[in-house]
């Protein structure tokens, strides 16, 4: 027997209840076709297609339907389709117009204060929500709505205490959970900006248990646990996230940070890719790829990167100054001067780029401009914080003054610098020199001859002085390169034993200065050397690369002497009695150079900015000569042009 229009329109209510819609439209539309006026019919037909998105259609049968039939379903339906349609001004009237008839039809209310929340009217929203709320008291939706009004406004407290009662009200609630937790998250940032990082962290781990799935609950957690220090936590965290949500860009991108902190290169390169996959704008993910690749010797891909940042923020100073000191790393010095010049046009305090243009002046001999930019060295985090109760020296007048000049380098540094000492004593001053503990048995005896200059170790008291300095200011405040000190003090060891021209070697820089791996050569490398006739060599290496001794091979093989204590009072003497010394850039270059030893030094391709450019001597050390890289890398080139020295 066919079915009526009432019958097909009670199955097409109960396909649509089940989630069956193409089915249920089928139904509805034959209810119109048998009974065109059915206005319920086209009240569920339009209330189906605007959930399917085709307002138009959902518009004209709901409009049609209410005239029909004016009641405030149709009418709460008809406003749902117009806030769908993005019409919400259509939205507020038809649910107004449903109230009129019917004023405490609690839904058209909740449904009006939605509506009024999307139009940014939040306290009518909320005064409309509580109106509801008074008349039904248990309705979990209502409180969830009156939670979002709430959370727009910025009232997150208030707002969780909505969503929680929409909670209790109904456990399943999925989107109040959802909500509570968003809300949650906004109060855990709230006590991370005053740096309740415990507080913070409990919040977001509330709000990640009432919405497991919820990627940001993770990232924000993982947030909290690195401000806290727990790295592992705060990996597991971003990971979680990721699983959640895959294309999280951020997450990906402060997992790289956790992994390179752990010296995972690879994983911080791929996750900070995966970012860039996710969010290809994304400056600071770039940056941080850019910046990984530039430390692990990717030159080439960190350059490309940079470049790409800098085409699409070219105020990005950190950049500007980072690829500068690319450009420095390559020699091109007036490169970099450009583009620090750039990131300073930007950000004119940046401590790198004006630290790295004062490298850029003192390696070309602009030294009027670079004393004063080295200065910034000591606004830099990593410059020794020192307290005085006295004012750094500013080039007041020093007669009758007692100053305090203070080590604030390497050991190298100090030996090169303190050359500035006796200028200073020759103003009146009474110098108290404090160096490393491991330089002041060397330093006592060599400035002995100088009674306005007191050599102290660091840690040792000082009577009160009137001023203090670092001792690297000391060139920015006197004109010129004073002369290397000449000593007469250091007593030259007895080589009587070797037979033939001695000379001292030492290939390896400090394992731990951030440059060291440039500033040593394998000492198996130098083995050329030892091809020329006549010739014997002694060790100066000190430090782990001394073992390379013993792994030598063949005929060729550096003395090694036997030292009581290895001080460099010590070290002096040996060096003392050498006749040559090579050395790669290292502190023992100074100490040559210093002795008036005739010093051949082993530069990088990128030298120190002392070594200033392609020059083979140095105003700093009139007995030194330099053999520079002619390529990154190339020290087998520098090898062969000394052997051929020494040959001729």
């Amino acid at each position: 027997m066919p079915l009526t229009a009432a019958d097909h329109l009670q199955a097409g209510l109960a396909e649509h209840r089940s989630g069956n819609l193409a089915v249920a439209a089928r139904h509805y539309c034959k209810t119109l076709e048998q009974a065109p006026s059915d206005a319920d019919a086209m009240h569920l037909l339009g209330l189906l297609l605007s959930e399917q998105g085709e307002h138009g259609r959902a518009l004209t049968l709901l409009s049609r339907a209410v005239e029909l039939r004016p009641n405030a379903v149709y009418l709460a339906n008809l406003g749902l389709a117009c806030r769908r349609a993005g019409d919400l001004e259509a939205a507020i009237a038809a649910y107004r117009e449903a109230l009129r008839l019917s004023p405490r039809h609690a839904p058209a209310l909740g449904k009006l204060g939605r509506a009024l929340i999307d139009a940014g009217r939040l306290e009518e929203a909320e005064q409309t929500v509580e109106q509801a709320l008074a008349i039904d008291a248990f309705n979990p939706e209502l409180y969830n709505v009156l939670g979002h009004a709430r959370a727009v406004r910025k009232d997150y407290a208030q707002a969780c205490a909505a969503f929680a009662r929409a909670i209790a009200l109904d456990p399943t609630f999925t989107e109040a959970r959802g909500n509570l937790a968003a809300a949650m998250l906004h109060l855990g940032h709230a006590e991370a900006c005053n740096g309740a990082w415990e507080s913070a962290a409990s919040i977001y781990g509330e709000a990640r248990e009432l919405a497991p799935d919820l990627a940001t609950a993770w990232y924000h957690a993982g947030l909290a646990a690195m401000a806290l220090n727990r790295p592992e936590e705060a990996g597991g965290h971003y990971r979680q996230a990721l699983a959640r949500e895959p294309a999280y860009a951020e997450a990906h991108n402060n997992l790289g940070h956790l992994q390179q902190a752990t010296g995972d290169v690879k994983g911080a390169i791929e996750s900070y890719e995966r970012a860039l996959a996710a969010q290809p704008g994304y400056i600071d993910a770039r940056y941080n790829l850019a910046l990984t690749l530039q430390n692990s010797g990717r030159i080439s891909q960190a350059e490309a990167q940079y470049g790409v940042l800098l085409e699409h923020e070219p105020a990005h100073a950190d950049a500007l100054s980072n690829l500068a000191g690319v450009r420095l790393g390559q020699n091109r010095i007036e490169e970099a001067k450009r583009l620090l010049e750039r990131a300073l046009t930007h950000k004119p305090t940046h401590v790198d780029a004006r630290w790295n243009l004062s490298l850029a002046h003192l390696a070309t001999g602009d030294f009027a401009r670079g004393w004063p930019l080295y200065e910034t060295r000591i606004e830099h985090p990593a410059f020794p914080k020192r307290e005085f109760a006295c004012p750094r020296w500013q080039c007041e007048p020093l007669a009758g003054k007692r100053i305090l000049v203070w080590a604030e380098q390497g050991l190298g540094d100090t030996i090169q610098f303190m050359r500035y000492l006796p200028p200073l004593a020759a103003s009146g001053a009474h110098v108290i020199f404090e160096v490393q503990e491991r330089l002041e048995p060397f330093l006592t005896p060599l400035l002995s001859s100088h009674p306005a200059i007191e050599v102290r170790a660091r840690g040792v008291d000082v009577a009160p002085v009137d001023f203090h300095i670092p001792l690297l200011s000391l060139p920015g405040r006197i004109e010129g390169i004073p002369p290397v000190w000449q000593p007469g003090t250091v007593e030259a060891a007895s080589f009587a034993e070797l037979a033939g021209r001695k000379i001292g070697l030492c290939w390896g820089g400090h394992p731990h200065h951030v440059k060291g791996k440039h500033r040593s050569v394998p000492l198996a490398a130098l083995a050329p050397l030892g091809t020329v006739p006549g010739l014997c060599f002694v060790s100066l290496q000190r430090g782990s690369q001394e073992t390379e001794l013993d792994a030598l091979t063949g005929p060729w093989k550096p003395a090694r002497v036997e030292a009581e204590n290895g001080g460099i009072a010590e070290l002096a003497s040996v060096v003392a009695g050498l006749d040559l010394v090579i050395t790669v850039d290292t502190m023992m270059a100074h100490l040559a150079g210093t002795l008036g030893k005739p010093v051949w030094t082993m530069l990088p391709f990128a030298a120190d900015w002392r070594w200033m450019l392609d020059r083979e001597d140095t105003p700093w050390y009139p007995s030194m000569r330099l053999f520079r890289q002619p390529a990154a890398g190339d020290w087998q080139a520098v090898i062969a042009r000394m052997r051929a020295e020494l040959a001729g």
